[in-house]
């Protein structure tokens, strides 16, 4: 059984038996996993740290064209973004000296070490694979609202504030929306 929690780790959330929740082989269909509504994104745990000894965890991100993700950064979650269809922008400061902003298409990839500040726009319907540090993943979960819907959500899902800034303290993300990136 999957070892879904909310943030502050008091009850089980509606993903319970979707994963195993320890490594054994298993398949999903298209559309099946953990999935929540962030906003006006749909995010699909596909892999998570419980199936893989805590190394990492894989989920997909399904999102219409939109505004900007705010910037930010994960203090101890490396990030991967492949780019399955659709494309988007991704803004990346390591605050160090490197910055870029790219335009990442299908088939294209970007990886986001930990503490980089980074923030991505939907340029036209995308499918993202994400690949991250383990237990990143159920911050997905943790922001958004559950959903057994596949595809983009109907119905966007406003995180209140209170949720979002709980979530990232319980995944060590920092948000930063008044970073300013150089273009």
């Amino acid at each position: 059984m999957s070892h879904a929690t909310s943030a502050d780790g008091t009850h089980n959330l509606p993903f319970e038996g979707i994963l195993p929740g320890r490594p054994e082989p298993y398949f999903l269909k298209d559309g099946e996993g953990e999935k929540s509504v962030v906003f006006d994104q749909l995010f699909t745990i596909l892999l998570s740290g419980d199936e893989t000894d805590n190394q990492y965890g894989v989920f997909t991100a399904d999102a219409p064209a939109g505004e900007r993700i705010p910037a930010h950064q994960h203090l101890t979650t490396h990030e991967i973004f492949y780019i399955v269809g659709g494309s988007l922008h991704l803004w990346v400061d390591d605050q160090k000296g490197f910055h870029s902003k790219r335009t990442l298409a299908a088939g294209d990839f970007a990886f986001v070490p930990t503490k980089v500040v980074h923030a991505f726009q939907v340029e036209s319907t995308v499918r993202i694979l994400g690949v991250s540090t383990a237990g990143f993943e159920r911050f997905f979960h943790d922001m958004g609202t559950p959903t057994d819907k596949p595809g983009i959500p109907a119905i966007p899902y406003i995180t209140p504030i209170q949720q979002m800034l709980a979530a990232g303290a319980a995944h060590e993300t920092v948000f930063m929306p008044d970073w300013q990136f150089q273009d």
